[in-house]
């Protein structure tokens, strides 16, 4: 048994240099994880795209979750159906694109005047002030922010008017003091 402990197999050897080689990349992998990190500490942001310098990572829907990419805001003349104003930016959302969107659009067209319709992912009062500042009039729909689902309560979309149900005169409502 001490003679077989000391003579090893040819499978051992064979093992003994694949962990190496391996250990060996690892090692390697380890240095160049560290020089990226290096890297990373003089890039502004702490960003770095390995396929795009310019993209970053950019909050989704899904909380915890990015995309390494760009937002791209487009403003389309809506009798001609062209794009007028385009911007690329890497905000992951559009709450503070309309107003230098809507601005932008109405200087490529020529025009004092501009009405602008967004998504609702555009509402902020915020821009909706810069746009009335500007004298663009917007139509943003207001988000769905009611929490009352999440909290076990019933929201807005639960309750449906039906007028015929009420009673004559439930049809005005009096305040007295």
């Amino acid at each position: 048994m001490e003679t077989a402990d000391r003579t090893q197999p040819a499978e051992v050897e064979a093992k003994t240099e694949r962990l190496t080689e391996k250990i060996k990349k690892l090692r390697e992998q380890m240095k160049q994880l560290d020089d990226t990190k290096k890297e990373l500490k003089k890039e502004p942001d702490g960003q770095r795209s390995l396929t795009d310098s310019d993209a970053r990572s950019m909050n989704s829907q899904a909380k915890g979750s990015g995309l390494v990419g760009y937002n791209v805001q487009a403003a389309v003349d809506a009798r001609h159906h062209l794009i007028v104003a385009h911007e690329v930016t890497n905000e992951g959302n559009d709450r503070a694109q309309l107003s230098n969107t809507a601005k932008a659009a109405r200087e490529a067209m020529g025009k004092t005047k501009l009405q602008a319709l967004a998504d609702r992912g555009y509402f902020n009062g915020t821009e909706l002030k810069a746009c009335e500042d500007l004298g663009i009039t917007t139509y943003v729909p207001k988000p769905m922010t009611s929490n009352a689902k999440a909290e076990g309560r019933f929201d807005k979309s639960d309750f449906t008017y039906i007028a015929k149900d009420l009673a004559p005169d439930q049809n005005a409502t009096e305040f007295s003091s």
